[in-house]
């Protein structure tokens, strides 16, 4: 019983979402009008089957029509959604890079302050850490270059070591900034220590 209503339901045309009245009930109706003999079997003449041609025709028109502009709407409204949430996603990509570049700028800030209290109480290899720290945030700021040189030249004089990497430190600093006059003094800490 289950295999006969599922081939007749195969049998049956396609649901058209923009048709009403297309279902059992209306099939039953026109069953029944056909069963009580009422069925109009005269030959059709040319006129009258160019007639219902035009008319199938027309409302396969119709629907095509209204499936393009149905298309059409849902396609605008995807394009206007994708448009939409692209630029929420760019909006959010800069609020997150602001924010990205503030913590960095907190951060750089606080290992610059506190390399300056190392470097004030003369313990070299502390200022020279937390200024190592700043430069791994920021490694071209000329700030925390020059700190860095400034405690290299420090535990170069006091301590003799270090010489090395301040004046190679240095040299980098003075070809990127050649212009820079705060950089002669530091270069008297390391000319008499340097082999």
């Amino acid at each position: 019983m289950i295999t006969i209503l599922r081939n007749n339901r195969k049998l049956l045309r396609k649901r058209n979402p923009f048709q009403r009245g297309f279902g059992f009930e209306k099939l039953r109706k026109e069953y029944r009008t056909y069963a009580q003999g009422k069925l109009d079997s005269r030959p059709l003449s040319k006129r009258e089957r160019q007639a219902i041609r035009e008319k199938i025709e027309a409302e396969n028109r119709k629907d095509t029509i209204k499936m393009t502009l149905v298309a059409i709407l849902i396609l605008i409204a995807l394009l206007g959604l994708g448009i939409r949430l692209y630029g929420t996603f760019q909006r959010n990509q800069e609020f997150i890079a602001q924010k990205e570049l503030a913590s960095k700028t907190e951060q750089y800030l606080f290992y610059i302050n506190d390399g300056d209290k190392w470097l004030n109480q003369q313990h070299w290899h502390n200022a020279i850490f937390q200024y190592l720290l700043a430069k791994n945030i920021f490694p071209n700021e000329y700030d925390v270059n020059y700190r860095l040189i400034m405690a290299y030249g420090g535990k170069c004089k006091f301590e003799g070591s270090g010489c090395t990497d301040g004046s190679e430190l240095l040299a980098k600093l003075r070809r990127q900034f050649p212009n820079s006059k705060d950089l002669q003094p530091l270069e008297e800490m390391f000319i008499s220590k340097t082999p």
